[in-house]
């Protein structure tokens, strides 16, 4: 078996998204969604349940007003939004780990992935972009490859360097190089396995070269780089390989971000992450993070 062929069976062995994510995911899409039905369906866990709620009065999920039932909750909220909630809590525990490959601690992916949902979402609010709907999920699941690639990468970690130096590569150049495959197209296969839609496998996969997207996926793809860049400029989870990286000026142009929109959305960034990094630490401590994976 080649060094590729193992990497993406590993894939195999990261947990399923919990059933309620894939339900939540089905219902986006429906204008007449039973909002009781739902409901219940949250609330058949009580640890969700009450994470729920709990972020949801939240300053960046929720309301000024105290939300005190899931069902107001996704009332007041929508179930795009609940959607991004219980997507979080799910992806969490497979993300707060250190990955040595990457020279990264227990938060740094995690508060590096937040970051990037919170700033996709941002900018493309900002910009009135036509994939706003999916930049949130987008953004927090690009670097998800790293949690399968992390070891491969602690093995080749020499050659890669080297790799970089020599031929002054980014350091998913190297990877692709030295394994075979990137964390990149790793994350893409994964959430290809999630069941989640083709166009955000696809943005992830090409969020460091945007421009090879397919024209349906250009913006998203572009968009989870951009947010993906800043992140990194605003101090979010750069690990070994995040000084590799550079702006892809194409990118930013096709979107039309100018300076004031990155500055703009930088303050509020900082503050999000670190209101949600608080929650979800009190999650993770409190209740669990109230969905249980499954697997495969």
């Amino acid at each position: 078996m080649s060094e590729r062929e193992a990497i993406l069976a590993r894939i195999q062995t990261v947990p399923s998204l919990p059933s309620v994510v894939i339900k939540l995911r089905q219902y986006l899409n429906e204008p007449d969604v039973n909002f009781d039905a739902l409901a219940r369906m949250i609330e058949y866990d009580p640890g969700l349940t009450a994470n729920v709620l709990q972020l949801s009065n939240s300053a960046y999920f929720g309301w000024s007003k105290s939300i005190r039932t899931v069902k107001e909750a996704i009332v007041r909220l929508g179930t795009n939004r609940i959607f991004q909630m219980v997507l979080c809590m799910s992806v969490a525990p497979l993300v707060r780990k250190p990955i040595k490959g990457y020279d990264m601690d227990s938060e740094s992916l995690w508060r590096h992935s937040i970051a990037t949902a919170i700033c996709a979402e941002l900018v493309a609010a900002q910009l009135e972009l036509n994939c706003r709907g999916e930049a949130f999920t987008a953004g927090l699941l690009h670097d998800m490859g790293k949690i399968v690639l992390g070891t491969f990468v602690e093995v080749d970690d020499e050659p890669i360097k080297e790799i970089m130096r020599m031929d002054r590569l980014a350091f998913n150049e190297a990877e692709q190089m030295v394994l075979g495959i990137d964390h990149a197209e790793v994350a893409a296969a994964l959430l290809t396995s999630w069941n989640l839609p083709d166009d955000v496998a696809e943005a992830v996969r090409w969020h460091h070269q945007p421009s090879n997207a397919s024209e349906g996926c250009r913006e998203l793809a572009d968009l989870v780089h951009v947010a993906d860049i800043l992140c990194l400029d605003f101090g979010f989870g750069g690990g070994a390989d995040g000084l590799s990286y550079r702006l892809d000026r194409a990118a930013s142009e096709r979107l039309g971000l100018g300076v004031g929109v990155a500055e703009k959305v930088g303050a509020e960034v900082l503050t999000a992450v670190n209101e949600l990094d608080t929650m979800f630490q009190t999650v993770r401590e409190g209740e669990g993070n109230g969905v249980q994976h499954s697997a495969r």
